[in-house]
């Protein structure tokens, strides 16, 4: 092999070994880069995920040390699998206790499908239990809250209860299952609200998405034409035609949470109080 040849060879050997350097560095700076993303997405996904866990097993243990769920004993002694709404009973003197601005206790039939089972906190506005639990904690799950505007005995024909739609299902985050499958609605109709004097079972009626300044936040009505104007309006718009039809002598609850479409968009669940039990 002639000199020349032997160092055009050496050249083009070099410039290989060349590009291979770069591209092993360029490597090297992609999976550094991606390492740096996944440890930066960590960070911030390990507190939220923290922030949820420690919040609802908070409620949790609550739920278990708070509510008795009663139920009638059968022949050989043991209760019945599903207790009736009627025989739960909450220890709303430890719940005072703890905080005194609890005003109620909300469940639905059956919590493995809808799972809200939670005390109802009053504040002095709708902001202070946005992100704050029962305990004074700051959480981004917050408490379930009555609308300040209303009665903290809940005596108002209409009432509105708020809670967060969580990604993990807590507080009102299993709500969405109406929303997105109209057959969820057959199996669980019904919610009960138990106060320290009574327990009112609740048969949902409409379901819908408003925005956030719609009527329906609106509070204060009488037994009068404006109150079964706010009614027909539910009725009318809801999702699925449950078939009910309120009147305004009937009590009304709605539940109201967000959405992940936008800010101002809510998601709203109407009852109608079809009986009670007073203690």
């Amino acid at each position: 092999m002639s000199g020349k040849n032997a160092s055009r060879s050496k050249s083009d050997a070099q410039k290989r070994a060349e590009r291979k350097r770069r591209g092993t560095g360029i490597s090297t700076f992609i999976l550094v880069a991606a390492i740096i993303v996944l440890v930066l997405a960590l960070w911030k996904l390990v507190p939220i995920l923290m922030d949820y866990h420690q919040s609802e097993s908070a409620y949790q243990s609550l739920s278990g040390d708070i509510v008795d769920l009663g139920g009638d004993e059968e022949a050989d002694g043991e209760t019945e699998d599903e207790p009736d709404w009627a025989s739960v009973r909450i220890d709303f003197d430890s719940l005072k206790a703890i905080n005194k601005d609890v005003v109620a206790w909300i469940r639905f039939d059956n919590t493995d499908e809808v799972n809200v089972d939670y005390p109802i906190l009053h504040g002095t506005s709708n902001d202070e239990y946005l992100h704050t639990n029962l305990y004074g904690d700051t959480f981004s799950a917050g408490s379930i809250f009555l609308e300040t505007a209303n009665s903290g005995d809940l005596s108002d024909r209409y009432n509105i209860v708020y809670g967060h739609n969580m990604k993990n299902g807590s507080m009102f985050g299993t709500l969405k299952k109406y929303r997105r499958d109209d057959s969820f609605y057959d199996d669980n109709q019904y919610f009960t609200v138990y106060t320290p004097t009574a327990a009112y079972r609740y048969h949902i009626f409409a379901y819908e998405v408003v925005q956030d300044d719609d009527v329906v936040y609106t509070v204060g009505y009488g037994a009068d034409e404006n109150f079964q104007s706010l009614i027909d309006k539910i009725v009318s718009r809801s999702q699925k035609d449950t078939g009910l039809h309120p009147g305004s002598n009937d009590r009304i609850m709605t539940l109201s949470t967000c959405t992940s479409a936008t800010e101002t968009e809510r998601f709203i669940v109407c009852g109608v109080c079809e009986d009670e039990v007073s203690y």
